[in-house]
């Protein structure tokens, strides 16, 4: 029954009827198998953020193995021009020339140079290396808070979908009660402009369909408000319902000017218009 705003109810079309059900449960059920199909990607997405976490350890824990295999191929090289030292100075207690001498005392103060640089650049590396250490704790907090959150929303969305899906099986449930009993030929045409348009029902309102926005003649306009039978737009083939609830109200009356006659009469006969009695 489709109730009139002034009171009184008409009865509506029963095939109408289930198709106007109809429809708001195949939307809830295209709106929920989006929801039910987009979880996994979200879980996806989740997913990524998370590796993106761990590759930033990852990062981190490279960054400090680079600075220790660096470290110890400097200290590496300071031990060989240690030696190299030892060995110039051993060499220059028994040279014979004073250019001997020289020569190896030169090659003496390169080494020192050498680790001179050397230890500084072990230096730079101690530095930053204190910088990575804290990178890669920060790092690894993160990671660890995002894995409790990702698990957290994995759980939700798991939820979600059981949630979800429980919903389907009623609204599916539902929907074949809905569709029983309807004329084929009309689910059919039901079908197929849910299928091509999204949507299959449209309001009539204002002598125009509220999908397309195109008139409707003055006869199927008439067919429509009676909501007594299956009618369809010529220009989106969708099938009307009629709500005079949302039909606007009557124009009020115009207000009839009395004439100057009828004025000029209740004048006469007003109270104030009488003269008063004269004092006995």
């Amino acid at each position: 029954m489709l109730e009139f705003k002034h009171g009184y109810t008409t009865p509506m079309n029963a095939d109408l009827q289930k198709l106007i059900e109809l429809e708001k449960v195949d939307r809830e059920i295209a709106r929920l198998s989006d929801e039910v199909a987009a979880l996994p990607k979200r879980v996806a997405s989740i997913e990524e953020q998370l590796a993106e976490h761990k590759i930033a350890v990852e990062k981190a824990k490279a960054a400090l193995k680079t600075n220790e295999a660096d470290r110890r191929k400097l200290e590496a090289e300071i031990q060989t021009f240690q030696q190299k030292i030892v060995k110039y100075r051993e060499q220059s207690s028994s040279v014979k020339t004073n250019e001997e001498y020289k020569a190896l005392m030169h090659e003496v103060e390169f080494a020192e140079k050498q680790i001179r640089g050397c230890e500084d650049k072990i230096l730079d590396l101690m530095v930053a290396l204190e910088t990575q250490e804290k990178a890669l704790k920060t790092a690894e907090a993160s990671l660890k808070t995002e894995a409790v959150e990702v698990e957290k929303e994995k759980a939700e969305a798991r939820t979600r979908t059981a949630e979800d899906q429980k919903e389907l099986e009623v609204l599916a449930g539902k929907r074949n009660g809905l569709r029983t009993g309807v004329e084929d030929s009309t689910l059919a045409h039901y079908d197929r402009v849910l299928r091509q348009r999204k949507t299959a029902i449209a309001e009539a309102r204002e002598q125009k369909c509220t999908a397309c926005f195109v008139m409707i003649r003055p006869q199927t306009w008439q067919e429509i408000m009676t909501n007594g039978q299956i009618v369809t737009c010529g220009s989106c083939a969708r099938i009307f319902f009629y709500d005079p609830a949302h039909e606007p109200p009557p124009p009020a009356p115009p207000v009839k000017k009395k004439s100057k006659a009828a004025a000029r009469e209740n004048d006469a006969e007003s109270p104030e218009s009488t003269e008063p009695a004269p004092a006995s």
